[in-house]
């Protein structure tokens, strides 16, 4: 990251969190459970959006 103010880019935040699961990786499950609810969560939006597109 170059300066305080920016957001992380996908890649930085995989790559610490790669480096941080090395180290700590009893919250490996943590991470799986939410990528699998925030996968779920997308999915359903995306069939919502889909139901409306097909409605209208």
């Amino acid at each position: 990251m170059k300066e305080d103010s920016q957001i992380p880019t996908k890649e930085e935040i995989i790559k610490n969190m790669a480096k941080h699961l090395q180290t700590n990786f009893e919250d490996g499950e943590e991470v799986l459970i939410r990528t699998y609810d925030l996968a779920f969560m997308k999915g359903k939006m995306e069939a919502i959006s889909e139901m409306k597109k097909t409605k209208q």
